[in-house]
């Protein structure tokens, strides 16, 4: 057998939704950023991760392009090869990948969508917050948000789409080190740790500059369309914050696996979870530092759970619902 091996459209397309991908039909190539992105989807499931390890990797298609789906849900086995096939098929069609994604339905993508930037950005939460009073909330409430440049529409449990606009400050901005940074900011910020750090933190100054960055970084990796690069390098600055400390393999509450980042804030100690893989956060916690402090009627215990963010899906979306109608 020789170093290439002879297979026909039907061999190497033989996966679910191939059909699909054969009318999409031949697009613009991808950004460097989006391949760059699969690439490491595909390392990662010829890798093999194990059951529980982290997110396992899925192709689908919706109305949004190609994404890397990171569910909830673990796989009882360890990720075909096949899958990296189609991921490598995928990026040779020209179609972009992004992760996450809460639908398993598959869907055919225009070809035109895959060449631009989504007008909004989906984030789906499941939201825990202690009450002030002596009994405490064991459920969560489940959230969606649609950000875009002019601001967010959100639509909480009631199901009421709410719309905030901000025009007073130009459009949706992410505030760090007390400096806002717009959504079409995003991709004119320096990729290279050092510069970028330099860039956020500007010429703040003080004992509060490590907990605004990490807030700061929080909400770029939360909230914002950040390209992997871009991520990537946030992570770095993240992680090299004075006073925050790394846990690898730590599990969120849905039993997905990350990179714990710890960073003391006064009576408060604040936590991330981080895939590593794709730089989206799993989780936020925040908890109590010490014994004793006061939230409402209730005297806290070190490490009793203040509030919680489980990040449940995040990725581009091209329509956000309409506001409601006030009554």
């Amino acid at each position: 057998m020789t170093g290439q091996q002879d297979m026909n459209d039907g061999d190497l397309l033989d996966f679910p939704g191939a059909g699909r991908l054969r009318a999409a039909g031949k697009v613009t190539p991808p950004s460097a950023d989006a391949v760059a992105a699969a690439l490491a989807a595909v390392r990662s499931a010829a890798a093999g991760r194990a059951e529980g390890d982290g997110p396992t990797v899925e192709l689908e298609l919706e109305r949004d392009p190609v994404t890397a789906v990171a569910p909830v849900r673990t796989w009882r086995r360890r990720l075909p090869v096949l899958v990296s096939a189609a991921a490598v098929v995928a990026i040779a069609l020209g179609i972009a990948f992004q992760p996450w994604s809460d639908s398993s339905d598959v869907q055919s993508s225009p070809a035109a969508e895959r060449t631009e930037t989504a007008p909004y950005w989906k984030v789906r939460t499941l939201e825990w917050m202690r009450s002030s009073d002596e009994t405490q909330r064991t459920d969560g409430a489940y959230k969606t948000v649609w950000l875009s440049r002019s601001g967010t529409r959100e639509q909480p449990a009631n199901g009421l789409v709410q719309d905030y606009s901000r025009e007073d400050t130009g459009g949706t901005a992410y505030v760090i080190c007390g400096k806002p940074v717009l959504w079409d900011d995003l991709k004119k910020l320096p990729t290279d740790p050092a510069a970028l750090r330099a860039r956020l933190v500007g010429k703040a100054t003080g004992e509060g500059v490590a907990e605004d960055l990490y807030n700061g970084i929080e909400d770029l990796l939360t909230q914002s369309p950040a390209e992997p690069r871009l991520r990537a390098a946030l992570f770095e600055i993240l992680t090299g914050i004075p006073g925050a400390r790394v846990t690898e393999r730590v599990k969120d509450s849905t039993g997905r696996s990350g990179t714990a980042v710890d960073l003391d804030a006064d009576t408060w100690r604040l936590r991330l979870i981080i895939d590593t893989g794709t730089f989206h956060v799993l989780e936020s916690v925040d908890t109590a530092r010490n014994d004793g402090l006061s939230w409402g009627k209730q005297k806290l215990r070190a490490g009793d759970l203040i509030q919680r963010t489980t990040y449940l899906s995040v990725g581009p979306a091209w329509e956000a619902p309409k506001p409601s109608k006030r009554t």
